[in-house]
């Protein structure tokens, strides 16, 4: 799709959790569905103005933040007996699933049960919600 035939969903995209019986059991991927839910349309909104050397950084900054701290994040309550301090993990996923949104113009992402998009585009949950 041309850049001129884009029709954004807003300033703010979209973003929204998937239903799916795996995850209905796992509180920890419910409420990372949630956050990301709330975060990732601001980082859209951020980030749509931006060019594709500039978020080609922030993705690779995102990345090493996810693989180097990921397990910090993820097991926080443990880290919090030895002085506990913010991981950025959050923040770097919520950026990831923004610039990989911007970055599919026609389909948006879709990954663990959640799905972010900047441009209307067929089959976007967006339309099943209404």
């Amino acid at each position: 799709m041309a850049d001129m035939e884009r029709k954004p969903h807003g300033r703010m995209g979209y973003a929204t959790c998937l239903p799916d019986p795996r995850w209905d059991d796992n509180d920890f991927v419910q409420n990372m569905g949630h956050a990301l839910a709330g975060l990732v349309p601001m980082k859209l909104s951020e980030l749509s103005g931006k060019g594709e050397a500039e978020l080609q950084a922030l993705a690779q900054e995102a990345a090493k933040t996810i693989t180097e701290k990921g397990d910090v994040f993820q097991y926080q309550a443990d880290q919090r007996k030895r002085g506990w301090k913010p991981s950025g993990v959050l923040s770097a996923l919520a950026t990831a699933y923004a610039v990989l949104a911007l970055n599919q113009p026609g389909e948006g992402v879709t990954f663990f049960a959640f799905h972010a998009c900047f441009w209307e585009h067929e089959g976007c949950p967006k339309n099943l919600d209404r």
